[in-house]
């Protein structure tokens, strides 16, 4: 598919970092086409990803992969415009939100930051509960007024300025595929986390491992009403409790390692 600027785009930078994303990043990229640049940065991919990028005018950036967090904050600093749309390449606006986006850029916005509701797909499916969806986020910033912070895997956007406003229309995730990608997933994800929270100095107690996957699945399935979604709910609150006891079972063998070590 080749790159067709539309008639009229915004004063925004879309900012994505990808790493073998070639199935998700057309479908990004196509929904952002309101954007006056495209900022990709890249830790290695070895698939088609470049090439989607390149397609859609993308300015390319290489990059060591260093985490969620410094690669978009890198990313943030290359950008040539006043405004930041972030996502991930699985996020895709809809038709809905892009109505939103213009129509407040339409109105000059005064504000420093517009939050959207992300919404969670699961193999096709709408998440409606199970703590995925309402999920308001600072996705569009000014470039100033925000930056990424937080533990790996899942940094979020310390807001630096003002005032805040909310969008109508979500933002979709594409989460799994399917149960297998879901759980072979939390694998990656669990680690990640472990070695922040040992760069952090947390410690892994039994206490950890027998009840915080037990809250987990609790809060996401019956508090979260995770019920409501059925098959997929299940599955989600199962693999939260298997993300939850993975993540200090490998930190509790990190803090082993590093013990040993001292």
């Amino acid at each position: 598919m080749l790159f067709l600027p539309p008639m009229h785009k915004l004063p925004v930078s879309f900012v994505v970092v990808t790493l073998n994303e070639e199935e998700n990043l057309e479908r990004c990229l196509r929904a952002v086409d309101f954007c006056s640049q495209v900022v990709v940065v890249d830790s290695g991919s070895t698939d088609g990803t470049l090439d989607v990028a390149k397609s859609y005018g993308a300015d390319i950036f290489h990059r060591d992969w260093t985490g969620y967090a410094d690669q978009k904050n890198f990313a943030a600093e290359k950008v040539t415009q006043p405004w930041i749309l972030c996502v991930d390449a699985d996020e895709v606006v809809t038709p809905e939100l892009r109505k939103s986006i213009l129509h407040a850029f339409a109105l000059d916005p005064r504000c420093d930051a517009f939050e959207i509701n992300r919404h969670g797909v699961y193999a096709g499916r709408l998440i409606n509960h199970s703590g995925w969806y309402p999920q308001w986020r600072t996705f569009i910033y000014r470039k100033e007024a925000a930056k990424w912070v937080g533990l790996e895997p899942h940094p979020v956007v310390e807001f630096l300025g003002k005032e805040r406003r909310r969008l109508n229309g979500d933002l979709l995730h594409y989460t799994y595929r399917n149960v297998e990608e879901h759980m072979r997933k939390n694998f990656g994800s669990a680690r990640a986390a472990a070695r922040a929270m040992l760069r952090s100095g947390r410690k892994a107690s039994l206490n950890d491992l027998l009840f915080r996957p037990l809250w987990g699945w609790f809060r996401c399935y019956v508090l979260q009403r995770g019920f409501l979604d059925g098959f997929y709910g299940l599955a989600i609150a199962n693999g939260q409790a298997m993300y939850v006891f993975l993540k200090y079972a490998y930190l509790r063998e990190l803090n082993r390692e590093s013990d040993a070590k001292s």
